[in-house]
């Protein structure tokens, strides 16, 4: 048994010393995703920041639509009430006041 041991140890350090890379490959891609990790998150702060920016304006942007648009409506069916005599007459009547 002694003797299997022995002829077993170069494999055991070969085994060890690809062990010992493997964990240091392994420490390496673990700090480059935690970097990575807390780049993405500082990203993902500016972009909510951002959303909240954009949905505020939208928000924002809606609420003077919902103002405006009865305006329009209003509007519309004024100039639909016109008839085009009526504005014949006031043409005719800016034109002469110059």
């Amino acid at each position: 048994m002694q003797r299997e041991l022995e002829e077993l140890q170069p494999q055991l350090l070969k085994m060890a010393e690809e062990n010992v890379t493997m964990m240091q490959f392994i420490d390496s891609q673990s700090q480059e995703m935690e970097y990575n990790s807390q780049v993405v998150r500082a990203e993902e702060v500016v972009a909510k920041r951002q959303a909240a920016a954009a949905q505020a304006l939208k928000d924002e942007c809606e609420a003077e639509l919902a103002e405006a648009v009865p305006a329009l409506e209003a509007a519309i069916s004024a100039l639909n009430t016109l008839k085009v005599c009526y504005v014949t007459k006031n043409t005719g009547k800016r034109k002469s006041k110059k």
